[in-house]
């Protein structure tokens, strides 16, 4: 395994800059903050931290919305697994059949190998996700709208036969596909909505996008009290306090950097909290006092960190995050002040 991961976007810069490039005619596609997403009626905070990509489909479109990336990339004979957070707003529905893409692997030249994606029935309104070897999926289970779902994606490519895709939700595996055949090697990976019908409508949210060599697996916990940082992120948004942070990685450029914002990539001086550094100080003992939240920018080669936040319990007088529900992060998102 390797870690941090072989790739990773939790979209917490607030842009595309994670990925290669992007595709989006029509500009359906952002990475959201979470005070846009609160003001959309049936769609999701983001899974953790502030951002997440938002593909808004709700006045219907066709064209393509999707960031490629192609560090994702699979050898002939190489097996490679995915983990995203998936959202499918309430008032996601169809007035015609759909199937469409939400997830490609495709060839350096652009020719799709494996796809996952999702399947909408106008007569009965029911949203199926599935897997395909090829250009569409084949293999499709329910799909629920407006809740987060965990979605991993296995991966085997081979030229000679010996394919397998398989879908997990959740954790649990729902499809597979055996004995594929391949035309040629993975070398770039495609996320978000393709050749969607025009009478599609609502929004899609993903989050937390991880590829690596060993299975990812499920987040223990969504609202955790403890954080292990592979890449900058929000720790939480709103009032809060972390009880303690150490660097875990150690080589000697490693930096974590801690401001109280929840705006991704502020780092003017004003808004900086803490610091640790394998060259100084590497751990702290809190309680540290954030009133915007905590935005937490890793540095250096390989860099990882512990984060705990503070209990009430463990501290009297000192609490953590005041947010712990996707219904608290929206109200306080109503209310937030700049």
């Amino acid at each position: 395994m390797a870690f941090p991961w072989v790739f990773e976007s939790n979209f917490e810069t607030g842009d595309n800059s994670e990925w290669d490039s992007e595709s989006d005619t029509g500009s359906k596609l952002s990475i959201a903050h979470y005070t846009t997403l609160a003001n959309i009626t049936g769609s999701a905070i983001p899974y953790r931290g502030a951002y997440a990509m938002l593909v808004d489909l709700r006045a219907g479109d066709t064209n393509d919305h999707t960031l490629t990336e192609g560090d994702i990339d699979i050898a002939d004979g190489a097996t490679r697994y995915f983990r995203f957070y998936l959202h499918a707003s309430k008032d996601f529905t169809a007035t015609a059949d759909d199937t469409f893409n939400i997830f490609e692997l495709q060839q350096a030249g652009g020719t799709v190998e494996i796809s996952l994606g999702m399947r909408i029935t106008a007569s009965s309104n029911l949203l199926e996700i599935g897997i395909g070897d090829g250009t569409a999926p084949t293999s499709f289970v329910p799909f629920t709208r407006g809740l987060w779902t965990c979605v991993e994606l296995l991966a085997t490519v081979s030229t000679g036969g010996a394919g397998v895709v398989t879908l997990f939700l959740d954790g649990g595996q729902v499809a597979t596909l055996t004995s594929q055949t391949h035309a040629a090697a993975v070398g770039a990976g495609v996320l978000g909505t393709q050749n969607t019908l025009s009478t599609t409508t609502g929004c899609l949210v993903f989050d937390q996008f991880v590829m690596d060599d060993a299975r990812v697996y499920p987040l223990q916990t969504r609202f955790s009290s403890s954080v292990d940082m592979t890449k900058s992120q929000h720790i939480f948004v709103g009032p809060g306090a972390l009880s303690g942070a150490a660097l875990t990685s150690t080589t000697s450029d490693n930096t974590v950097t801690f401001y109280d914002t929840d705006i991704a990539n502020t780092t003017r001086g004003q808004s900086r909290v803490a610091a640790l550094s394998n060259s100084g100080i590497s751990g702290i003992e809190g309680p540290v006092f954030f009133e915007k939240g905590c935005y937490a920018v890793l540095a250096g080669t390989s860099p990882t960190a512990a984060v705990y936040l503070s209990q009430s319990s463990e501290k009297p007088g000192v609490h953590g995050p005041e947010h712990w529900s996707d219904g608290s992060i929206r109200q306080y998102a109503f209310n937030r002040k700049a």
